[in-house]
């Protein structure tokens, strides 16, 4: 099945740090079909890149859509590399390979670990703990 893409409008910042998040919206047409679907989603969902069939504008949430399609199936896959080659092209922003937060976190364990390794303290003297409990050997 021959799919192009008509348009994209590319959102300007999205949010890498969620599990979801809208990447822009795309209208492409099916010559074969002789039919153009307007909304079509390009989104991250899950680390994955997937194109989401365009809703019905004032659909309240549950509502049957007028078009539907599994997100991870062959049709939907073909969609989501037509969107994504435009959305390249346009100069549009791909997801970094791992998610930021947890980027995030990776850097503050390696910090929080050279700062203990370079950090002395001086903990191991226990001179007054032993005093405290009035061990033996205190100075």
């Amino acid at each position: 099945m021959k799919i192009r893409l008509l348009g994209i409008n590319m959102q300007r910042a999205p949010n890498w740090d969620r599990h979801f998040s809208i990447m822009g919206f795309a209208d492409i047409g099916l010559p074969d079909m002789e039919t153009t679907l307007r909304g079509c989603a390009l989104a991250r969902l899950g680390g994955k890149i997937v194109a989401m069939p365009p809703k019905v504008p004032g659909a309240k949430h549950g509502d049957l859509d007028a078009i539907s399609w599994n997100v991870h199936g062959d049709f939907a896959q073909k969609v989501c590399d037509v969107i994504v080659e435009g959305y390249q092209k346009m100069g549009g922003e791909m997801p970094p390979s791992s998610p930021q937060a947890q980027q995030n976190r990776t850097n503050t364990g390696r910090r929080y670990a050279e700062k203990a390794l370079r950090q002395d303290d001086s903990q191991d003297n226990d001179s007054g703990l032993r005093r405290l409990l009035g061990a033996g050997d205190a100075e």
